[in-house]
């Protein structure tokens, strides 16, 4: 069909708007699947007429590919090969205003922040626009260009997702070398993740972690269970990595801080497993009934003492002459 305008470089308005009715979240491949009530109306001086004229008719029902319709296009749809979004929906005039409602049913990319999982909030763009028409043939248009998307009309509840709100704004575009002007319609939407199951399963065993690996240092150091309990936290830190690793999309373009957090709590308790392991080697043992290698002594009490803060303590243990010269006849 030919645009409405009853002159070559005419333009016709088209009054753009959507309610958003419902949607789900793919994290795998990084998809907003969305159902959108789209709103379209525009002026087709080729069907006036008067109702007087027609015993007062004022309304008519006319179907999809019987009138002109605007080829407004999901620029960023993730479905490439679905191109018809809205199906055969049928169209409204009033004595030459036409409008159109179609449901449609849209799949767009939208990349993931990750970082604050499972508390993330993300923003999904959609861009709609004509495929084959400028600026001068079909205007996109809505009062002052910029809207706050406040209205969910019988939106379905989703049971991961809460939305917070959207924008729906109109993009000026011209390209080099190109006179002519494109216009497209930009919706943003705001959604947050619903998690009341992740207290359970990320924040608490983190907390417990955390406390496990504090009461190891608590412990005695001689004793040997020190030891056990750090072998206990280092099964829980890698077994919660093996659950997050599940848990959480491959595809982000961050790393969760929780992800941080057991990473890096799994470096400190192997850390600290090794060094219960290296003080009750030290602290028990057959090799505690003979003196420890001159060598080693005098490394201790030398200048790695004040490293370690031990110089108050090299005075009691330097020793004498005497000392040192038996100590080198029984070897």
């Amino acid at each position: 069909n030919t645009l409405p305008q009853r002159t070559h470089n005419g333009t016709t308005q088209v009054y753009f708007d959507l309610w958003l009715r419902g949607l789900w979240f793919d994290e795998t491949s990084q998809v907003l699947h969305l159902n959108l009530w789209l709103f379209m109306i525009w002026r087709d001086s080729r069907i006036l007429w008067d109702p007087k004229d027609y015993g007062g008719l004022d309304e008519v029902h006319f179907s999809h590919d019987e009138l002109w319709t605007p080829d407004i296009t999901v620029y960023n749809n993730a479905d490439i090969t679905e191109i018809n979004h809205y199906g055969q929906t049928h169209l409204l005039v009033f004595s030459g205003l036409v409008y159109w409602f179609p449901p449609a049913h849209i799949s767009v990319e939208c990349p993931m922040d990750l970082s604050h999982w499972p508390y993330d909030t993300q923003t999904c763009h959609i861009y709609f626009g004509s495929w084959t028409t400028h600026g001068w043939q079909v205007e996109l248009s809505y009062p002052n260009f910029t809207k706050a998307l406040s209205n969910r009309y019988n939106l379905k509840t989703s049971s991961h997702w809460r939305v917070n709100g959207g924008t729906l704004q109109r993009l000026d575009f011209r390209y080099q070398n190109v006179p002519e002007p494109y216009f497209v319609m930009h919706a943003a939407f705001s959604i947050t993740r619903i998690s009341p199951t992740f207290s359970s399963t990320v924040v608490v065993p983190a907390c417990v972690v955390s406390v496990i690996t504090l009461v190891q240092f608590l412990l005695p150091l001689t004793h040997a269970k020190r030891v056990m309990v750090g072998c206990i936290a280092l099964l829980l830190t890698q077994l919660q990595l093996l659950y997050l690793a599940h848990a959480i999309p491959l595809l982000g373009t961050s790393v969760p801080i929780i992800v941080k957090f057991y990473g890096q709590t799994l470096g400190v308790v192997v850390v600290s497993v090794v060094v219960c392991g290296g003080l009750l080697r030290l602290t028990q043992g057959p090799h505690l009934n003979y003196p420890p290698p001159l060598l080693l002594k005098k490394f201790l009490t030398g200048p790695f003492a004040r490293l370690l803060f031990l110089h108050d303590y090299t005075h009691k243990t330097t020793p004498s002459p005497a000392r040192l010269r038996n100590y080198a006849i029984s070897y």
